[in-house]
């Protein structure tokens, strides 16, 4: 007898816990549950316990049920729905394991972008980790909420281009959640304007690990080649070659993928320098422009000259063609270079210094005549002229130009002699040298006899 009410008692308990259908059998916090239930009296209340929340459900006229639960904030894990007829004292039990869920807000962006990870599902209070792509952490949450829900922010590094993985993991559930973050190109120069010769830096991001990226800049190919590293960036450095004024397109190519991106920099009209900044007359003077309008003139004015001459720029946009000092007084001048579109207007010092351009002969004997000229002096200002140890040798004036031309005879001495002109209101000094060597006495011999 007592093993007969054993065996009721056994077979009632099992029928008051009989199995709800709960689909589906996984379900993140926000989604939904379809629940099923059986065996109930017809048309009772039946009440549902969900995590803490209930529902009162009407049995049909059959005993049984459907609803439809939305699953509530809750920890992450194996979660019990509890039905129980409110007449028949019916209870039935299902269950559902609530997985863990990470959103990441902006869900593409670049280096720099800010974002939001949002978690649910973790374990209450525990430590959350979160990675992204080929790093294992970008961010910690030291404790998530009583209800395994957390919220935190950072700024996205480097990362390969395309879709990269981000996922949180719960330290004491071992619960992981997943999302995607899409890493988009992202090219960053150093100067955004400047002048041709200056150092740019352009920094790539978002690129395809171990692509190697070609940079054009404008009409020059190839100013750089970059290899991109394991989180997706880059590095170039170049001087900014010849090119015209206004803005330039850089050019950059992927090698791996059928795919070009490009910026802008805008190049600046510029005067650089001349070489040199001092010489003689009839050097040559070697200006440099650059940044200029394809096309345009320079005008060049020297001192009192303000139409010295005109020049067309290159293709390039550059200035570099050189011109002649033509003969006018020694001193102090000022060079003037202006651009007819790109407008620029310099002027440069210029230097010209006294020189004794000619002399004839160059190897000479005594009382032999000696011609000497020269440029570079003050209008109408006297020189001396100073040969060997001998001092005023002759006087000159110079004319309206700074030249002279002076003749001498060669005095009784030999060697390298050097020949110097003193400006007498200037201090300018030039010189030049004369090889004197005198002649040999020739050997007479007696009429009729030849030399042997």
């Amino acid at each position: 007898m007592k093993r007969w009410s054993l065996f009721l008692s056994l077979v009632m308990t099992t029928s008051l816990l009989a199995e709800l259908v709960v689909e589906p059998k996984s379900v993140k916090v926000g989604g939904t549950l379809t629940v099923s239930g059986n065996g109930f009296s017809a048309k009772e209340k039946v009440f549902l316990d969900f995590c803490g929340a209930t529902k009162t459900v009407t049995s049909s006229e059959a005993g049984d049920f459907k609803v439809i639960l939305k699953v509530p904030f809750q920890t992450g894990g194996h979660k019990s729905i509890i039905a129980t007829g409110s007449t028949s004292g019916k209870i039935e039990q299902g269950t559902t394991f609530l997985s863990s869920d990470a959103e990441i807000k902006p869900k593409e962006g670049s280096v720099g972008t800010k974002v939001e990870v949002i978690g649910k599902g973790f374990g209450a209070g525990e430590k959350i980790q979160i990675g992204l792509g080929r790093k294992n952490v970008v961010a910690i949450v030291d404790n998530a909420s009583p209800l395994g829900t957390f919220s935190t922010e950072f700024v996205i590094d480097g990362q390969p281009k395309g879709e990269n993985r981000l996922f949180a993991i719960g330290h004491s559930t071992y619960f992981m959640a997943q999302a995607s973050f899409l890493m988009k190109t992202m090219i960053k120069l150093s100067e955004e304007q400047g002048k041709v010769g200056i150092g740019l830096i352009i920094n790539g991001s978002g690129f395809i690990s171990g692509d190697t990226i070609k940079v054009d800049f404008g009409r020059v190919e190839t100013v750089a080649l970059a290899t991109v590293d394991t989180n997706g960036n880059f590095q170039a450095n170049f001087s900014v070659p010849r090119s015209a004024c206004g803005k330039q397109e850089i050019l950059l190519t992927s090698k791996q993928e059928i795919a070009s991106y490009t910026t802008s920099f805008k190049v600046l009209p510029t005067f650089t320098s001349i070489s040199p900044d001092r010489g003689f007359v009839g050097s040559l003077i070697n200006p440099s422009l650059s940044g200029l309008v394809p096309g345009e003139n320079i005008l060049i004015g020297f001192e009192a000259n303000p139409c010295y001459a005109t020049f067309t720029v290159g293709e390039d946009g550059s200035f570099v063609t050189g011109f002649p000092v033509d003969t006018q007084p020694g001193g102090l001048k000022i060079i003037t270079m202006e651009s007819t579109l790109s407008n620029i207007f310099q002027t440069i010092p210029f230097e010209i210094r006294p020189n004794i351009y000619f002399v004839s002969p160059k190897e000479a004997s005594p009382a032999d005549l000696i011609v000497a000229k020269g440029n570079g002096f003050r209008c109408g200002e006297k020189i001396r002229m100073d040969f060997g140890i001998a001092e005023g040798i002759k006087w000159v004036n110079a004319d309206t130009q700074g030249s002279f031309e002076v003749e001498f005879v060669a005095p009784d001495t030999e060697g390298n002699i050097r020949l110097v002109a003193i400006g007498y209101e200037s201090h300018r000094v030039a010189t030049a040298y004369v090889n004197i060597k005198k002649k040999k006495l020739e050997e007479k011999l007696p009429e009729g006899e030849e030399k042997e």
